[in-house]
């Protein structure tokens, strides 16, 4: 059977605070970095209840380079905290 490797893209999945899944997406590295996404806006995580979002960054080799969590406050819509980990092995927590 042949394997397929995640190539040039982003896998997102974000959850309210029940755990259930309110959002997911796939995209172009590219697309990513210069998009616009729901969690840029307040109204966007409050309308979604979207309290946690998990993303996970592939090169177009198909390396994970980057893992990451943040955290938002569903009744302001704000960032409030979240980490990211690197295929370097560098991790990074943002304090609340």
């Amino acid at each position: 059977m042949d394997h397929r490797k995640l190539r040039d893209c982003v896998l997102l999945i974000g959850y309210n605070p029940e755990g259930h899944c309110v959002y997911s997406s796939q995209m172009r590295l590219a697309d990513y970095w210069d998009g616009e996404h729901v969690w840029d806006a307040d109204n966007g995580v409050q309308n979604l209840r979207l309290e946690r979002l998990h993303g996970y960054l592939f090169e177009l080799s198909g390396e994970l380079v980057q893992e990451f969590e943040s955290i938002f406050d569903i009744a302001t819509g704000v960032y409030k905290s979240g980490w990211q980990k690197h295929s370097d092995g560098t991790h990074h927590v943002d304090a609340p």
